[in-house]
């Protein structure tokens, strides 16, 4: 995904991550989560490394891809079966 659409998106993105985590610590799972979280940030760096030559050859434009994206903030009942 663009950076553009990155930015677009990161406070949902961030909303519903923060909404999951709640969610596992009322199962007392939060530690497993949060640490899986951790891990993901740390990987950030070394992904962007490898996100630049793939976004410089990509052939889809922003439009195209901001359409293709289900934007519906709940799945819908087909997708939770």
């Amino acid at each position: 995904m663009r950076g553009v659409l990155s930015w677009l998106l990161l406070p949902l993105h961030l909303a519903m991550n923060v909404q999951t985590v709640l969610a596992f610590i009322l199962r007392g799972q939060g530690r497993v989560k949060l640490r899986a979280k951790w891990d993901a940030l740390n990987g950030l760096p070394g992904l962007w490394r490898k996100r630049r030559p793939i976004q410089s050859s990509r052939v889809a434009t922003v439009g195209q891809i901001w359409r293709g994206l289900d934007k519906r903030v709940l799945p819908s009942r087909r997708a939770r079966v």
